[in-house]
């Protein structure tokens, strides 16, 4: 099967500003970062002019564990709920491309938890199996940089730019095992073999969608994330006295945290409206290349 990619598009911008409550679904694990702000703020409020030049929450080893602890807890809380969320909006487009007219918020979360851990099964293997490839690549050519006193890295330029549009591939790939897990209700393993064989079939159609729509998000995310940057502009100018550090610091934090309030709700809401499209879109792939192309247009297709 192939599709049309104008289609799937306009089929996804459709979707995301009909369904406003999808935005919701993305933005659930973004709570968690609001909530957690402060406390990853906390060390610039702490900050000891006299001492080891660290904050004082760091000196401390009890401190360090906890802080250490309270990082990862909140990354482990953050990415469950963001694979949750995920879970439910990918039923979610599912079911509005099967006809359904009401699509209940309460409802999708209920759901949800069918498909959870199966979920939860292709983003570790995926991104376990992916982040370790990377992972390897970088630190070769970073080992091959430092052996080569720096002339690698120039050389290996080139190398950084071909990776770009790899895990823009990648990220397809891993969007069509989560679309197999709930469309067709698929284990783990069949999932990610369905994604596999559909993106090499595919791959020029896949690879040009995901140009189109993660340039597009990416655009509009950098534009929000921008004000966000402001602060690291003036932190050079903040720490030019030595013996001010400490209330450079804080002032530092308090900046931080006006500009978090302002614009963590904005960035949220902005990353609720790029994610369901760009999610929409890799399901619409999905359930184009699985279905037959004389299959009926749902009824709210044509509305």
């Amino acid at each position: 099967m192939s599709f049309d990619i104008g289609e799937v598009l306009s089929r996804a911008v459709q979707i995301t500003w009909k369904h406003k409550s999808f935005w919701g679904l993305v933005v659930l694990p973004m709570l968690v970062n609001f909530i957690a702000m402060p406390l990853y703020l906390l060390p610039f409020f702490f900050w000891d002019e006299n001492g080891s030049g660290l904050p004082v929450v760091l000196e401390n080893p009890v401190f360090f564990v906890l802080f250490l602890a309270f990082h990862f807890v909140f990354f482990i809380a953050t990415f469950i709920l963001m694979i949750y969320g995920y879970s439910a909006l990918t039923l979610g487009v599912v079911r509005v491309e099967r006809g359904e007219q009401r699509i209940s918020f309460k409802e999708l979360l209920q759901d949800a938890k069918t498909y959870f851990p199966r979920m939860l099964g292709v983003m570790f293997l995926t991104t376990f199996v992916i982040g370790t490839a990377f992972s390897a690549i970088f630190f070769g050519l970073t080992l091959f940089g430092v052996v080569t006193a720096g002339i690698g890295f120039i050389c290996i330029q080139p190398i950084f730019l071909l990776l770009y549009p790899v895990m823009m591939i990648v990220y397809a790939f891993m969007e069509q095992s989560q679309a197999a897990v709930v469309a067709d209700e698929m284990k783990v393993m069949d999932a990610i073999s369905k994604a596999w064989g559909l993106t090499k079939s595919n791959f020029w159609r896949i690879a040009l969608i995901s140009i189109v729509v993660y340039f597009g998000a990416s655009v509009i995310s950098s534009i929000v994330v921008m004000p966000l940057m402001i602060p690291f502009f003036f932190f050079p100018f903040l720490i030019s006295e030595p013996s001010q550090i400490e209330t450079s610091m804080k002032s530092f934090g308090w900046i931080m945290l006006a500009f978090s309030v302002i614009f963590l709700p904005v960035m949220a809401f902005v990353q609720g409206v790029t994610i369901t499209f760009m999610k929409s879109a890799y399901i619409l792939v999905y359930l184009r290349l699985t279905r037959p192309s004389n299959s009926p247009v749902p009824v709210e297709a044509t509305a």
